[in-house]
């Protein structure tokens, strides 16, 4: 950087000579007239090296930054800014460069299993993430369930019945979404992918259920009436804010539609209350097993064969 500096020194000292000796050499040579040409290169001469200038301070000034941060990061004078875990800058700085690369990785694997060609809502912010649809449509796929329920809509429920399309999968898709609006936004989606018959967005306030003791509401039981057989689920609703243990009625209220084989995979188990929800089910489905998926937001599949 201390080079760069003092080129820039130098063209700048360069620069104000020409300014200075051209108008006196065209005036030399050519009078009034070859000073006023003079005059006005020199000009052009400061409004390219105006420009160049500003280009090149802003350059300067990103590569100082990231040049400090290296150092800092090499040098371990950051390390008392450490990650709960530990790590010093350096292994922050790795481990961000390795996620952005799995993201990547996930997004290719997604697009590799499913013909996505008319765009979704962005993925991985209150979206579900890529590694979790990737893992949903692997579930779909392997078990070709007779019935799927998502707890929520949106892109998972697009890529659902997208990957049943493209897979040849005879399956009935339901979504439950409280939202009126953002369940005509998942039919467009689906109008918009060729798929509205491979999926259904079932408006479904949130109320009261008939769960003792449980008093956040939940989608409208009603709209659970005509389904049986299910064998995947998807928990990505209500959403957090709706109250403690907003998702813990999909599994008791589920219980007695589900197929003798059956998945349901959970969304944002790193948030302690849906971790809660997972752990109270246990003694509701005595009979599935429970593991941890390491995605993005952190998920549990709960898994019957």
């Amino acid at each position: 950087m201390a080079a760069m500096s003092a080129r820039v020194r130098l063209a700048a000292a360069v620069l104000a000579v020409v300014v200075v000796a051209v108008p006196i050499v065209f005036g030399l040579v050519d009078g009034t007239a070859g000073t006023l040409v003079g005059l006005a290169f020199s000009g052009l001469a400061i409004l390219v090296a105006g420009c160049a200038y500003a280009v090149l301070g802003l350059v300067t000034r990103r590569l100082d930054r990231l040049e400090r941060r290296l150092r800092k990061a090499r040098s371990g004078k950051q390390s008392r800014r450490e990650s709960p875990r530990g790590a010093t800058a350096a292994d922050q700085l790795r481990r961000e460069r390795d996620q952005i690369a799995k993201r990547v990785q996930d997004l290719a694997t997604l697009f590799e299993m499913v013909p996505i060609r008319a765009g979704l809502p962005a993925l991985g912010l209150w979206t579900a993430s890529a590694d979790l649809l990737v893992e949903l449509v692997g579930r779909l796929v392997e078990e070709r369930p007779a019935t799927v329920v998502e707890g929520g809509s949106g892109a998972s429920t697009v890529v659902l019945a997208l990957a049943a399309r493209e897979h040849g999968i005879t399956t009935r898709i339901v979504a439950l979404e409280h939202d009126a609006a953002w369940a005509e936004t998942t039919r467009a989606l689906l109008a918009r992918h060729g798929v509205s018959d491979y999926a259904e967005v079932r408006v479904a306030p949130l109320g009261p259920t008939s769960l003792e003791g449980h008093h956040t509401p939940w989608y409208d039981e009603a709209a659970l009436a005509d389904l049986s057989d299910i064998g995947l689920v998807l928990v990505d609703g209500p959403p957090e804010g709706t109250g403690p243990s907003a998702r813990y009625p999909m599994a008791p209220l589920l219980r007695d539609r589900l197929a003798p084989r059956c998945t349901i995979l959970v969304d944002d188990t790193d948030r302690p209350g849906d971790a809660d929800v997972v752990a109270r089910w246990r003694s509701v489905l005595p009979d599935f097993e429970f593991d941890t998926l390491h995605l993005d937001k952190g998920a549990t599949v709960v898994t019957r064969s």
